[in-house]
C-alpha cells in the first residue's frame, strides 16, 4: 500500500471516531533502484529471457558454471571485456576470448555453444540490453552462437529507452549500438513465431549488484 493510500485511510478512521476500522497494513517502502531491478527482471522474463541476480562477480561466475553444466555447453566465446577476462581464465579451455589481435575465426564461432559478454546499459521497462561497440568487442560474440550470456551491473540500469539514448548522447553515440530484447525471434514465414533464426535462441542475463575486481 502506498503512503498516500495509507494517509487517506487514516483520515477516514479519524472521521469515523469510535467506529471500529479495519487494521491497516504496514507501508512498504521500495526504493526506485529496487523497483528498476524488479521491473527489468520481469520484463526480461516476459520476452523469454532469464535473469540471474547475484551480489558479486564471484557469485556470477558460479551461475555461469551452473549454466555450462546444466546445458551441456562445451565451448564458450568470450568478448574482450576486461571484467570477463578473469572469468574466461578460470573456465579454462571451455572459454575462448575473442580479441582484435587474435580473433576467433567466424567458422569456429558458428560452431561454439554460447557467447559471453557484458552490456553497457539495461533498460528496465522493456528488459532490453544495450551493447556499445566502442566499449567492447562483442558484436559477433553476442549474435552468432546459439545461446547468449550477458553480464549487466545494476548501476547501469536506466528506466526507459529515452533515458538510454540520453545517457549515450551525453557520452557520444558509438559507431554501432545494438539493442537486445530477449532471444531472437521472427514471424516472417506465415506469421509463425520462430525463435533463434537471426540470433541466439536463449538469452541469460547475470545481473550483478556490486562491482568487484575483474579477476574475482
Amino acid at each position: 500500500m502506498s503512503t498516500s493510500h495509507h494517509k487517506l485511510l487514516e483520515r477516514i478512521r479519524h472521521r469515523l471516531g469510535g467506529t471500529q476500522a479495519p487494521e491497516l497494513p504496514p507501508v512498504l517502502h521500495t526504493t526506485p533502484h529496487a523497483q528498476g531491478v524488479e521491473t527489468f527482471c520481469a520484463a526480461l522474463e516476459s520476452v523469454a529471457g532469464q535473469a540471474h541476480r547475484v551480489t558479486c562477480g564471484k557469485d556470477g561466475l558460479l551461475v555461469l558454471r551452473g549454466l555450462i553444466a546444466e546445458r551441456g555447453w562445451n565451448s564458450l566465446a568470450c568478448s574482450d571485456s576486461e571484467f570477463l577476462r578473469g572469468w574466461c581464465e578460470q573456465l579454462g579451455p571451455t572459454c575462448r576470448a575473442d580479441h582484435a589481435d587474435n580473433p576467433i575465426p567466424r567458422g569456429e564461432l558458428l560452431k561454439m555453444d554460447a557467447g559471453l559478454c557484458t552490456a553497457q546499459l539495461g533498460i528496465a521497462d522493456t528488459g532490453s540490453l544495450a551493447l556499445c561497440s566502442e566499449t567492447e568487442r562483442h558484436r559477433l560474440v553476442s549474435l552468432v552462437p546459439p545461446a547468449s550470456v550477458i553480464v549487466l551491473f545494476e548501476r547501469d540500469l536506466v528506466p526507459d529507452f529515452a533515458a538510454a539514448l540520453q545517457r549515450f548522447g551525453e557520452e557520444g553515440l558509438p559507431t554501432t549500438l545494438s539493442f537486445i530484447t530477449g532471444p531472437s525471434r521472427t514471424a516472417d514465414i506465415e506469421l509463425t513465431l520462430t525463435v533463434g533464426v537471426h540470433g541466439p535462441g536463449s538469452v541469460d542475463v547475470i545481473l550483478i549488484e556490486e562491482v568487484d575486481s575483474p579477476s574475482e
